[in-house]
This record gives structure tokens, sequence and C-alpha cells, in this order.
């Protein structure tokens, strides 16, 4: 608790001490694993977490040609909150050149440089 801005909003205040919301703080970690995940850093085998657009056909679209991963067809909520489901939207929605970042750190800063951006 900062004593000078316990009056203000939660946003206000986050946007004043310079921090993200845990929401944000989530995705980000989310983005981190699947990355992390995709590019083998952790041991996993990556088929049977993920779908990718490639898998499923192989006409040249803009889609097949990103790699876009595929959310898993879903009728209980539950399954929607699976990592592999919660991450999809988010993964396919960056640029390429986060995607596809060199290292672990290049990915974090690059996609706290594209937050920046797109929250100006």
């Amino acid at each position: 608790m900062i004593s000078d801005l316990g009056d203000l909003k939660y946003e206000e205040r986050l946007k004043r001490l310079g921090l993200q919301s845990l929401e944000d703080r989530r995705k980000r970690g989310d983005l981190l694993e699947t990355y992390k995940t995709l590019n083998g850093k952790n041991d996993v085998d990556v088929e049977r977490w993920f779908d990718f657009v490639r898998d499923r056909h192989s006409r040249d679209t803009r889609s097949h040609e990103a790699n876009f991963l595929i959310a898993e067809k879903t009728r209980l909520d539950v399954r929607k909150n699976f990592f592999k489901n919660r991450i999809t939207n988010d993964w396919n929605s960056l640029p390429m050149e986060i995607r596809t970042a060199g290292s672990t750190n290049s990915f974090k800063n690059n996609y706290d440089d594209y937050l920046r951006y797109i929250n100006m």
C-alpha cells in the first residue's frame, strides 16, 4: 500500500507507478511459456500440446505461412480456459518478429516494447 495513492482507482495507481495489471502479467507469463515450449526450451512434446495450421492443410495461406496455433473446439467453459486454448488468440495476434525471437530475453524485450507501443 502506498499512502499517497490510496484514493485513486486501480488503473490510475498502476499508471502512476509504471506497473502492469495482474491480468497483463499473467498473459505475459503465458506467452513466455508458449515461446519456450515452441522453441524446445521446456521438456514438453509440442505436437501433443499444440495444433498448428500447417498440420491441418497444405494450402499456402497467410495463416499457413505464419504457422498459427489452432484452438481446440470446446463445448464446456472449463476447457476454454485450458492453457492451449487460452493463449491461442494472443499468440496468433503477436507480430512475427516477436514470435520468432532468437532468445527468451529478446522475446521478453520485444514483447514489452510491443506493449508500450500499442498502449501509447
